[in-house]
């Protein structure tokens, strides 16, 4: 196994991937996009949570939920650049968001909801089956995976027409990795006339978000991923004149309170990992969230060039965008299952990566984040080859 360490992060490398002992020893975990990880003192915080809950379940739900949820809502709020003193509804992640969203907007037969060929899976699910039961129809802008940000939005606004009602939106792809132009998007969708629903899966943590600028009808992000708040975590902002109309699709005792505590109230789910979102966010606030993100975009397109490299492909070619963390490589070999490849990654090389398929490609997709190293991604980029 190779000797780790990291000079893109600095001398206390070594201390700060100590702080994440939770993950599997000898492995390299390339995939903090899909699910991600927080560290040891974030499920602390967590841990004490749960005891609190276990140790009386009926002074914890009845007494204690409320206050502890309204707290971290406003701390998720404030971190997000919303207006000030507003609060987001913490919901378990970015599809309960987006099928709250699409679920309270109002459509009718004939109207148009478009989305992007980049869209994630379930988010466009939900938008086809919203369409399906309200006889509008889905329209997807096809956007080319190398496309800049002044084509992406381009190509957008070229597929608004007059029964475009509503628009899904990603800020950060996640099986294509590309960061949208949204703080464009947004107000030129809404100048149309057309309702904005903003998925921004990755982009707590990630890039810089302030809520009270941008100012969609609906955005939805997930903390458990570069937030480093344990999973399943997420907000939910609405713009306030949408807020009457919002509906949880799970009926529980919420339901007659006002936002966000009606998104957010669901019988005894367990919330621990909600109610820990202001340790997930002091932890990043202690490293530094520039120096972090300046370090993952570095390591992230060294992994990409390293694979790039192996796999001759030039780098030039590869898509890759201003702090966005994730980078991916195209496979010269198409999977009809790709989990099967992604299986054979982790037990051959002992390395967790993503494998997305989008638009007839097979795609490498590493993400990067504190606890990496550069010889993780070597680990990746010499084995490689030998399982395609």
């Amino acid at each position: 196994m190779e000797t780790l360490d990291n000079p893109l992060w600095g001398d206390d490398w070594t201390e700060v991937r100590a702080l994440f002992d939770t993950l599997q020893p000898g492995h390299a975990y390339l995939n903090h996009g899909g699910f991600g990880n927080s560290p040891r003192t974030v499920l602390l915080g967590q841990q004490q949570w749960r005891a609190r809950m276990d140790a009386n379940a009926t002074r914890f739900f009845r007494r204690e939920l409320a206050p502890g949820m309204a707290t971290a809502s406003r701390a998720v709020a404030e971190f997000l650049g919303a207006p000030a003193g507003d609060s987001v509804a913490l919901v378990t992640n970015v599809t309960a968001a987006t099928s709250i969203a699409v679920g309270s907007v109002p459509l009718a037969a004939g109207d148009e909801f478009l989305v992007t060929d980049h869209g994630y899976p379930t988010s466009n699910r939900a938008v086809e089956r919203r369409a399906r039961d309200t006889g509008a129809s889905v329209v997807t802008a096809r956007i080319p995976l190398e496309a800049d940000a002044a084509e992406i939005a381009e190509t957008v606004l070229a597929a608004v027409t007059p029964r475009t009602k509503v628009a899904l939106i990603d800020h950060v792809t996640s099986s294509t990795a590309r960061r949208f132009p949204v703080e464009e998007l947004v107000p030129a969708l809404q100048e149309r006339g057309v309702i904005v629903i903003v998925d921004a899966a990755h982009a707590p943590g990630m890039v810089p978000i302030d809520l009270a600028t941008l100012n969609p009808d609906f955005w939805g992000g997930n903390l458990h991923k570069w937030g480093y708040v344990p999973r399943s975590a997420g907000a939910f902002w609405a713009a306030p004149k949408w807020r009457p109309v919002l509906r949880n699709p799970i009926v529980s005792w919420g339901e007659d309170d006002e936002f966000p505590v009606n998104l957010q109230e669901i019988g005894t789910n367990d919330p621990t990992s909600r109610l820990s979102a202001p340790h997930g966010i002091s932890f990043l606030r202690a490293l530094g969230p520039q120096r972090v993100r300046e370090h993952n975009v570095k390591l992230a397109e060294y992994g990409q060039a390293a694979l790039a490299s192996a796999l001759d492909v030039d780098p030039a070619t590869l898509p890759g965008d201003p702090g966005v963390s994730m980078r991916l490589v195209p496979l010269p070999v198409p999977y009809d299952d790709p989990r099967d490849l992604q299986a054979e990654i982790s037990d051959r090389l002992g390395v967790e990566v993503s494998v997305p398929k989008w638009n007839g490609l097979t795609l490498l997709r590493v993400s990067a984040n504190v606890y990496n190293a550069p010889a993780e991604y070597d680990r990746l980029a010499a084995g490689i080859r030998a399982l395609l």
